[in-house]
């Protein structure tokens, strides 16, 4: 332990005699730690740290498909669940929740929109978590003469309520209904399911329905497999298609871990992130080995006399691994420090695009990461300059006549393989970079179907107990519809019941088209105003839209889209078809007469495809929660939000609601992958600098080390130029072969990471050769300096200390 001791007193004494090599490899390995740890706190919360509820692990969410490719929600239905609970199964638990958008009226009397969530009875113990305060739903609550009753999140207790610790068993003010169920409850803290949920109500639900119309959980008893579990799905799956034929037809059941519905899209991302800060932190590492290497050429003396005087190799070479091991826990350190500023810039920055962020801290996980990063850290940039310095032997001294001793042709040549190698991660990450790039830029280019420059959107939810029929909620409509259609500037109106790029969740009836012979077909059913394509700008492809002459007492209508025309009317015209649609059955009724087809809409998100579509007009289906889209003239539409505003509240005073672009709202479901974006292009430029600054120490070393030799070529006649170029052909030779080196691995990371990023490869030559042309320049660059000023050296000085 003394030698220990004395070792680092050492390390730490020469490091301090030496403050700009200090500074330079402190802060690149600060630089390469900094962001890696930062990366994988965000990861480790998002990805590897267990969710907050007891044997997180036995959590599922389910949902369900069509074997044969039919159009479904994706929703679980209650005779599903009825099955699901089953004790004979390996599942503890199944429920359901479904989402409804309400209004709170505070004490003021002023309208809050919050997200409440119906759900089943065992909800609460299916995730096991206690409640901050009350004992939550009974029995009692769940039957048909229960009185009403909610449960609150713990963030509705904290900011609305104040933290009331007497909350339990006051009302709840509702704007839906005039309600004002009783809270019984305030949820944990940590419950948060269905993400950024508010209210939790309870729903008496008819065991064999066979409505798809809500999200399922499950709890799996501990030790059941994945396969075990698929198996058993697939037979409860064959038993409903046998009992219910129609809706339960080949259809079966998707379970995913509850973690990996959570986190969604965004995992790919952060795997991507991660890796392409392990090469930062590996070429950070190299950085460093190559200022050692280069700075051990002048302590080959010093090995020498110690080698003279009796220390072994072994000795030298832990002395040597000691003051790496010191440079490295200062730069991990400091890199902790770094880590702390990028948490919270992600934090700040990506506070709407991370899942789970709130999560994200320096637990013992990022701690023992940062451990396991230092040490390897000292291994990478220690072991070649330790060893390459402990062959020094006494011969040494003998040798050279006190003279300055040169750098070896092993030193040298380790040298030019880190030089490669650098090169090569520093294309890697800008290719990587590239790529999520121009992943990013064809999502931007995707055409959605509408257009949504110049518009506005705002999510209303009608109060059914203002309304006493569906006549009364076609007149409000329309006279909002008129009255902000009266707006300067603006020049549609039109609302629907779902928008497009949002969670897709419409309902999906049978439908039978009148002339096709093929049994029902299954499509996604929309309910949309008059105004509603002008407003979109949702081509027609044929026919008409809806009319104002298209009323709930006029003959029944529909549009579908393009989708639907091709897969369910083949070879007919659409404008010459009808349809007629219902579930779980197509009760009989006058069919619809198709009067145009629109073009597709994405709905579900800018990457989902379309799929088979018909538009049924508000006034003949009313509906009580819409969306409603207005387009206008205006170069920036938030112009008129206010006016808008105004006009909604005017008609309904009590009503919570929103404004926005629906730019805005389409630009954030590409929010996660702007910010993978943005950190890779952050990386990209940070492993080109660190790959220029590497490069132009070890040219600038060599350079130096070679003084005398290029003084003696300049004194037998050689000219400025001729030096120059001798050093720029090296560097140059060892940027093609990096270059080559480099390419081939971005190509082979590239086919991992494509699968990943959409529509993207691997072999793209722009990606690629612009990566190779862009380091290589740099690494030209780089030596340009150290080479120039060889070549004006004085050959007269230069030899006048010999």
């Amino acid at each position: 332990m003394n030698t220990l001791l004395q070792d680092i007193r050492f390390a730490i004494r020469m490091l301090w005699h030496v403050p700009a090599f200090t500074l330079a490899a402190v802060s690149t390995l600060a630089l390469g730690v900094g962001a890696t740890t930062a990366i994988f706190s965000a990861a480790n919360a998002a990805l590897l740290r267990p969710l907050p509820y007891p044997n997180s692990q036995d959590l599922r969410t389910v949902r369900t498909m069509f074997t044969d490719g039919n159009v479904t929600s994706g929703r679980v239905a209650p005779v599903e669940l009825t099955r699901l609970n089953d004790r004979s199964l390996p599942i503890e638990r199944a429920a359901v929740s479904a989402k409804f958008d309400v209004t709170l009226l505070l004490a003021d009397n002023k309208p809050r929109a919050v997200i409440a969530h119906g759900v089943s009875d065992g909800f609460f113990e299916l995730f096991g978590l206690p409640h901050t305060l009350g004992r939550g739903f009974v029995p009692e609550h769940y039957q048909a003469n229960g009185s009403p009753a909610v449960i609150i999140s713990h963030r509705l207790w904290r900011e609305v309520f104040s933290s009331d610790p007497a909350i339990v068993g006051k009302p709840l003010r509702l704007a839906q209904g005039n309600l004002s169920p009783t809270i019984v409850g305030v949820a944990a803290r940590d419950l948060d399911v269905p993400q950024g949920n508010d209210i939790w109500f309870t729903m008496r639900l008819e065991p064999n329905s066979v409505a798809h119309s809500f999200d399922g959980y499950m709890r799996v008893r501990p030790g059941t497999s994945d396969e075990q579990l698929r198996s058993t799905l697939e037979v409860v799956a064959q038993a409903l298609g046998r009992d219910y034929p129609g809706p339960e037809t080949n259809r079966a059941f998707i379970v995913t871990p509850f973690v990996d519905a959570m986190v969604g899209d965004l995992k790919p991302t952060l795997i991507i992130v991660l890796a392409a800060t392990g090469l930062l932190l590996l070429l950070a590492c190299v950085n460093v080995t190559n200022l050692l290497l280069a700075r051990g050429a002048s302590r080959v003396r010093e090995m020498a006399a110690r080698a003279a005087l009796g220390a072994s190799r072994g000795r030298l070479v832990r002395q040597l691994l000691t003051e790496s091991a010191v440079l490295a826990a200062t730069g991990a350190i400091a890199g902790l420090a770094l880590a702390f500023v990028g948490v919270r810039a992600l934090l700040t920055y990506g506070a709407s695009k991370l899942p789970r962020l709130e999560a994200v801290s320096f637990d013992t996980s990022v701690f023992l990461f940062v451990l396991l990063t230092l040490v390897a850290s000292a291994l990478v940039v220690g072991i070649a300059p330790a060893f390459q310095l402990a062959r020094t032997g006494l011969e040494t001294l003998l040798n050279e006549s006190g003279r300055s001793v040169r750098g070896s042709r092993n030193t040298h040549r380790t040298l030019r393989v880190l030089i490669i190698g650098e090169i090569a991660l520093a294309i890697t990450l800008v290719a990587g970079a590239g790529w999520v790039v121009k992943s990013f830029a064809n999502l931007q280019a995707i055409d959605p179907g509408f257009n949504y420059r110049g518009r506005l959107v705002t999510h209303l939810t009608l109060s059914f107990s203002r309304f006493r029929n569906p006549g009364e909620v076609t007149t409000w409509t329309r006279t909002l519809f008129e009255n902000v259609g009266r707006i300067e500037g603006v020049t549609a109106v039109g609302s629907s019941s779902m928008f497009p790029t949002r969670a897709d969740t419409d309902a999906t009836p049978l439908v039978h088209v009148e002339g096709v012979t093929t049994p029902p077909v299954v499509s996604r059913r929309r309910v949309v105003s008059a105004g509603f394509f002008n407003a979109m700008g949702i081509r027609m492809r044929q026919g008409r839209g809806f009319t104002d002459d298209d009323r709930a007492t006029s003959a029944p209508v529909a549009i579908v889209n393009e989708s639907f025309a091709r897969r369910y009317m083949p070879g007919m015209d659409p404008l010459k078809g009808q349809l007629s649609f219902g579930f779980p059955t197509i009760p009989p009724q006058t069919p619809r007469a198709v009067v145009g087809v629109v073009s597709d809409v994405r709905y579900a998100s800018l990457t989902a495809d379309s799929e088979p579509a018909f538009y049924v007009l508000a006034d003949q289906s009313p509906m009580l929660q819409m969306s409603v889209a207005i387009a206008t003239s205006l170069a920036d539409p938030r112009v008129a939000a206010d006016a808008v505003r105004a006009e909604i509240s005017k008609a309904d005073p009590v009503l919570a609601f929103e404004v926005e672009p629906v730019e805005t709202l389409v630009a954030s479901t590409l929010s996660r992958q702007k910010l993978g974006m943005t950190l890779m292009l952050v990386f990209g430029a940070m492993a080109v600098t660190l790959a220029a600054i590497g490069i132009y120490g070890v040219i600038a070393y060599a350079s130096a080390e070679r003084s005398r030799e290029f003084a003696t070529r300049m004194a037998l006649g050689a000219s400025s130029s001729n030096v120059f170029w001798l050093l720029a052909g090296q560097a140059r030779v060892l940027a093609v072969v990096g270059g080559v080196l480099g390419v081939a691995t971005a190509y082979a990371t590239g086919r991992l990471a494509s699968s990943w990023l959409y529509e993207v490869r691997a072999f793209d030559p722009m990606i690629l050769a612009g990566a190779f042309v862009i380091v290589v320049v740099v690494t030209v660059f780089a030596t340009v300096i150290p080479a120039r000023r060889v070549s004006r050296t004085d050959p007269a000085n230069a030899l006048r200390a010999d």
